[in-house]
């Protein structure tokens, strides 16, 4: 099943390589929140995201539903963040007990913070 135009993410959406992450964290900005800390940096190749969703947050269920919840975030946004923004999500522990509306308010949160979105 494709998804609509323009609201797919394709490879040139992601951060890749531990340069990139290393760049992102030295250089952006950072935003707490109960369950998240989310970096924002200026790059070079358009809006990008990378997601770190270590063990502790739950089992390999609970880590990957939590990653599809996040790209679906930044897919459905993605027209809404300025241009030439990198962000790395990373989830910390306890954030499983959550449900999507919660994540998404938890996103939603921090973006604000992190003024990416260009209607901010």
């Amino acid at each position: 099943m494709d998804a609509r135009p323009g609201q797919g993410f394709p490879s040139s959406c992601r951060l890749r390589c531990s340069r990139e992450y290393t760049r992102i964290w030295r250089q952006g900005r950072r935003c707490h929140t109960t369950h998240l800390l989310v970096i924002a940096a200026s790059g070079t190749a358009g809006t990008r995201l990378g997601i770190s969703v270590g063990r502790k947050v739950g089992n390999a269920v609970c880590r990957n539903r939590i990653k599809r919840w996040i790209r679906e975030y930044f897919r459905l946004q993605r027209a809404a963040i300025k241009n030439g923004v990198e962000l790395s999500v990373v989830v910390k522990p306890g954030a499983a007990q959550l449900s999507h509306a919660e994540f998404d308010q938890q996103l939603q949160d921090a973006f604000r913070r992190l003024e990416v979105c260009a209607d901010a």
